[in-house]
């Protein structure tokens, strides 16, 4: 019996995806084959939905084998078999050591695609997400005529369906969401909810902690069993063991991203190294932790991070060392 054309259909994007995975785990992955995967999960909701279960199957399968390798730590070291010609009639079946070695052998070299060195790529993880942007990358999405998500630069956001409607969770990275007022529209971000309707709230995770500004209206944040109320131009930062007190902030300064500047005042170098490096190819490596306390005021346009560079080595003495791949050390 023959597959029918879907079914073929479906069969030669799982090869697809099994052959992206192969790549990614080679070690020799570069940036531009992230962003050809990006691209290859973006032409259809196939071919994303091929690319998680690949991504699913591998990531059940590395705990195993490091378990394994722990019982038995020859195991990831095999002796090389001496070659002995099999039985005709007798099919080749793998031994437990070689199967175990094999995953080892999978896991080492997925090492990078997880962890990418430097963050000079995305990760596997990254690539999984319903949206993403790459660095230096903006997009706007319409989720529907109500509800509208601008992304910034290195976010991730998930769809997500819940009690409270219809709404979507930021892995990672920031956004500005702009929800109608027919019907509460949640945002899930770190150990919190965010429910808001007839309302512009700009939510940044880009690390433990998560910060909620309201830009017009009234967002509810519900977190810990705790509830508040955070209206225009108060501005909310929590993590998984509370909440700071509300500060007032202005909203242009927020969202300046959204117009393609970055603004920082009194704000330590070391945080401005981080922003810089979330638009900026490539790395900056500040080397002097006294240098990154050190509060400055600065203004660029996200498009002119390696100006910024500059800016900072004329104002502040910062000494710059190019080295390839766009990595900048800083002392």
């Amino acid at each position: 019996m023959f597959m029918s054309a879907d079914r073929n259909a479906h069969a030669s994007i799982r090869e697809q995806a099994d052959a992206w995975w192969a790549r990614l785990r080679s070690g020799r992955a570069t940036r531009a084959d992230a962003e050809a995967l990006r691209q290859w999960c973006a032409q259809s909701a196939e071919h994303a939905r091929a690319w998680r279960e690949v991504k699913k199957a591998w990531e059940a399968l590395e705990p195993a084998a490091a378990r394994a390798v722990q019982a038995d730590p020859s195991a990831a070291f095999p002796e090389r078999p001496r070659r002995v010609a099999a039985p005709a009639d007798r099919a080749y079946r793998p031994g437990r050591r070689a199967f175990v070695a094999g995953a080892v052998a999978a896991s080492a070299t997925t090492f990078l695609a997880f962890r990418p060195p430097l963050g000079l790529w995305p990760s596997v993880a990254e690539l999984g997400a319903d949206y993403r942007t790459g660095t230096g990358e903006q997009r706007q999405v319409a989720l529907s005529d109500q509800v509208s998500v601008q992304m910034n630069t290195q976010t991730r956001m998930n769809l997500k369906a819940g009690e409270a409607g219809d709404g979507i969770e930021l892995v990672a990275g920031e956004a500005e969401i702009l929800a109608g007022p027919q019907r509460p529209f949640a945002v899930y971000a770190g150990a919190g909810r965010l429910l808001a309707r007839s309302a512009r709230f700009n939510v940044r995770h880009t690390g433990p902690q998560v910060c909620v500004s309201c830009l017009e209206g009234t967002v509810d944040v519900d977190l810990a069993g705790q509830h508040r109320v955070l209206e225009r131009g108060l501005q909310l930062v929590y993590d998984a063991q509370g909440a700071r007190p509300p500060v007032a902030v202005d909203p242009a300064s927020v969202s300046a991203w959204r117009s393609g500047a970055l603004i920082f005042t009194d704000v330590p170098l070391a945080e401005v190294i981080d922003e810089i490096n979330r638009y900026r190819p490539g790395r900056v490596i500040l080397r002097n932790a006294e240098m990154g306390r050190r509060p400055v005021q600065m203004r660029f346009a996200i498009h002119q991070t390696d100006t910024a560079l500059t800016m900072i080595r004329e104002l502040y003495g910062a000494k710059l060392t190019a080295l390839p791949g766009n990595i900048v050390l800083m002392s």
